[in-house]
């Protein structure tokens, strides 16, 4: 694939601020990665519940799982034209908006301003180091998902974000999802409104010796433990494919997309 995207907008990005008419935000915590075409984005307020020793969304009150709806993330394919970006949510954890997300954008070095197009906001981003190259992309591959959802997963340097959506179709327009997760909850449909919160948001930083910890993620107690297993991540350069063989964790990952010189086996780390 040929790069639709300026050099100067891929990488890491981390939100420092957003305002908008009656709102502030310089807390919660916003991950932006974008390769030449596509990206993955997470937003994690900074009141989320954390895991606590908790392993599973059964663990958690009624009430935390109303404030673990309110995270964000959403991946697909960006676009740039005449000074505006416009992020093509192929994959979104709430709803879908009732506006496209469309916003322009300068630039002063590692520092982004963008503005929206079709909201009143303005968010500053400032690029992380050690995320420029190599840029790669990669979807997974459904039929070899237990889970059955869809999923994609961008690397820049020494940076991963992964979204893996919750099973089922995608959620329809209207209520967010703490309302869908509300009205579930409601009706004593407990399991439902698990499922809701299923899908799964990984933001990865590489240890010198290549391997994957998570830093932050839609599912709490996935934070501070590996991406995979030692070993258990393998590139078949031939066929394009990043195998994770890693009980329930495993899966195929298609390459598609790969900046130049960029080789899909720094993925796989040590082992």
């Amino acid at each position: 694939m040929s790069p639709s995207v300026p050099a100067e907008l891929t990488g890491l990005w981390r939100r420092e601020l957003i305002t908008a008419p009656g709102l502030r935000d310089d807390a919660t915590r916003v991950f932006w990665l974008q390769t030449r075409s596509w990206y993955v984005d997470i937003r994690v307020p900074a009141d989320r519940p954390a895991a606590g020793g908790r392993s599973s969304l059964a663990a958690f009150s009624a009430a935390e799982l109303l404030q673990l709806a309110r995270v964000e993330g959403f991946a697909g394919q960006l676009s740039v034209a005449n000074g505006a970006c416009a992020w093509r949510r192929d994959l979104d954890h709430q709803p879908p908006a009732p506006t496209p997300d469309e916003g322009r954008y300068t630039l002063d070095g590692d520092v982004m301003i963008e503005d929206g197009v079709h909201l009143d906001y303005r968010e500053t981003w400032r690029r992380q180091p050690a995320s420029a190259e190599p840029l790669l992309a990669f979807r997974l591959e459904e039929q070899d998902d237990p889970r059955g959802g869809h999923g994609l997963m961008v690397v820049g340097g020494r940076h991963l974000l992964e979204f893996v959506s919750r099973p089922g179709p995608a959620l329809s327009a209207g209520a967010s999802l703490a309302d869908l997760v509300a009205a579930e909850l409601g009706q004593g449909r407990r399991p439902a409104a698990e499922a809701l919160l299923s899908t799964r948001i990984r933001y990865a930083t590489a240890a010198g010796d290549g391997r994957w910890s998570v830093a932050l993620s839609s599912l709490p107690w996935l934070e501070g433990a590996p991406m995979w297993s030692a070993g258990a991540a393998r590139f078949d350069s031939e066929a394009g494919v990043l195998e994770i063989a890693d009980g329930e964790a495993s899966a195929r990952w298609r390459l598609l997309d790969a900046s130049p010189g960029a080789d899909g086996g720094c993925v796989t780390g040590a082992g």
